[in-house]
């Protein structure tokens, strides 16, 4: 029997330490673990007399929405966003909420869009706040390399003024950071840097993956990486003035369903209630 081995394989792990990589990712039974703390959360849950809040998000983790063209998943985001910085943002979606923001920045990254319109989505999260928020930053990519999106969205995380101050990060589009999303290897490396980065900095990324034409899976390998490994997966469906929203993967209580619309004398998202807005502005 004869056994091929790998050179260049053989060669990357020349020069590790296995003794102290063993040691920092070995799980000590006898210590007691704190839960991740919640990012954001989506309603809550009864446990034992008190009620928790249902994580769509947490500090060290990702997620991602997932849905068809038009099928209103950047609004969806705009509300996650605008719900944990806070503010009037409870007006239009009353269950989410953000925790533990204190002086934490939230910086978004639109892969897809000009200055212009990617201004417009951020303007848009502040008129739902209700006020400028000063440790709120975003980025248009759309003219950089995938490779260049990377080492920027890297950059900030880990070089820029605002690292280790980072509570949120959202990219629209995940599978803009690689050149083919039906490529296994570049794939498996999206959701690796997804867990490396929200691991190292301990802040929360969501971002957005278009979904296969006329099905509700997310568009090739890219997409089925990034659902496997996230700890929040939520679907859009245009559903008429309405858009639904479920979540089919979640590694903790799975969020209820819920829908919203999109008002059109303001363009801001409003949660529903059946075919009513509800409306808690007093």
């Amino acid at each position: 029997m004869s056994f091929e081995i790998d050179i260049e394989e053989s060669n990357d792990s020349i020069g590790i330490d296995f003794n102290k990589l063993s040691l920092e990712c070995e799980v000590d039974l006898s210590e007691e673990l704190k839960p991740q703390p919640v990012a954001i959360s989506v309603g809550s849950s009864l446990y034992k007399g008190n009620n928790y809040p249902i994580p769509y998000g947490s500090y060290g983790d990702f997620s991602c929405i997932v849905g068809a063209s038009k099928s209103r998943k950047t609004f969806l985001k705009s509300a996650i966003v605008a719900g944990y910085i806070g503010g009037q943002a409870q007006y239009y979606f009353p269950d989410i909420k953000g925790h533990n923001t204190e002086e934490k920045f939230v910086i978004e990254f639109d892969t897809e869009q000009s200055k212009y319109h990617t201004q417009r989505v951020l303007r848009r999260v502040i008129e739902m706040v209700g006020n400028p928020y000063e440790y709120y930053k975003g980025y248009s990519l759309r003219k950089l390399e995938p490779k260049e999106r990377i080492q920027l969205i890297e950059w900030v995380l880990y070089e820029s003024e605002y690292r280790d101050k980072i509570g949120l990060v959202t990219i629209d589009g995940y599978a803009d950071l690689i050149k083919d999303f039906n490529n296994l290897e570049e794939s498996t490396m999206l959701s690796n840097n997804l867990l490396k980065w929200t691991d190292e900095t301990k802040c929360h990324i969501t971002g957005i993956l278009h979904s296969t034409f006329g099905s509700r899976k997310p568009t090739g390998h890219a997409g089925s990486s990034v659902l496997k490994k996230a700890e929040t997966v939520v679907f859009t469906e245009a559903d008429g003035e309405n858009t639904k929203v479920t979540c089919d993967y979640s590694r903790n209580v799975s969020l209820e369903p819920f829908s919203f619309m999109v008002d059109h004398s303001t363009w801001l998202p409003k949660v529903v209630d059946g075919d009513e807005i509800i409306n808690t502005f007093k």
